[in-house]
């Protein structure tokens, strides 16, 4: 009888001790799994780190290449000014010619007499004449009626 309580007993610490077992190796393999976790929810962090400062610093480049293309327009709106509507000097005027030298001395030239052409005959020593012979008409004067 002593041997079935002592085999009773071995075989309710074996059952205990597989419980303890298995309790542990359980807790052991969620502590593991918690590390695993960890780490790779920090290498998911220093990647997300990484792809921000990248998307930061090219977003910090094309906002660079959008300053200097808008400092490039403002000096071209500036010259296209000073070339169109201000006037410029003959030399610039040479500076800036798209064609040939004889075609540019053409025009020059046939401007030249245009503007002669208008000083000549636009000249009015009278005011027009109303052809239709009486007047005509909005503003036409209506005779009341009686």
């Amino acid at each position: 009888m002593e041997y079935m309580y002592a085999a009773a007993w071995l075989l309710a610490g074996l059952v205990i001790g597989a419980g303890i077992a298995r309790w542990l190796t359980l807790k052991q393999f969620n502590r593991h799994k918690l590390q695993l976790e960890l780490e790779e929810s920090q290498t998911q962090l220093k990647q997300y780190r990484h792809d921000v400062s990248e998307h930061l610093e090219t977003t910090n480049q094309l906002m660079t290449q959008l300053q200097d293309n808008y400092a490039r327009i403002a000096r071209h709106i500036a010259d296209s000014k000073m070339q169109l509507v201000e006037r410029p000097t003959e030399s610039v005027r040479q500076d800036i010619n798209y064609l040939s030298g004889d075609t540019a001395a053409y025009i020059r030239q046939s401007l030249n007499q245009i503007d002669e052409k208008r000083r000549i005959y636009s000249t009015a020593e009278q005011q027009p004449r109303d052809y239709s012979g009486e007047a005509s008409g909005l503003i036409k004067e209506r005779k009341a009626t009686e």
